[in-house]
């Protein structure tokens, strides 16, 4: 969930996904988030499968499946987007939020 969220974040865009321990996190973490972006679940698995290669595991196809992005809903309701400026640059930022915080690297 956290990793969801960091991802869906565009203050911390752009952003490399990578593990040093594997492909079965960082599969089952874009697998989520494809979801998230509405992919048909073949397509997902499909993805999956062509980076995981061997080390697919059915387990992770399992847990991507039963992910329920509605666990992501007070996330997503939370984030509201906030004009600034005589630019109109357009900020996004989380609900009791006054300014906007400088990027910060995460490891997960």
């Amino acid at each position: 969930m956290e990793a969801l969220k960091i991802l869906l974040d565009v203050r911390n865009h752009p952003v490399l996904i990578h593990c040093k321990r594997g492909k079965h996190r960082i599969g089952c973490v874009v697998g989520c988030f494809r979801k998230i972006q509405n992919w048909c679940l073949s397509y997902v698995f499909e993805e999956y499968q062509r980076y995981a290669g061997a080390k697919s595991r059915t387990m992770d196809l399992t847990f991507i499946e039963m992910f329920d992005i509605i666990n992501l809903r007070q996330c997503l309701y939370s984030i509201i987007y906030q004009y600034q400026g005589a630019s109109k640059k357009r900020i996004l930022m989380y609900q009791g939020e006054t300014t906007q915080k400088p990027p910060r690297l995460t490891s997960f």
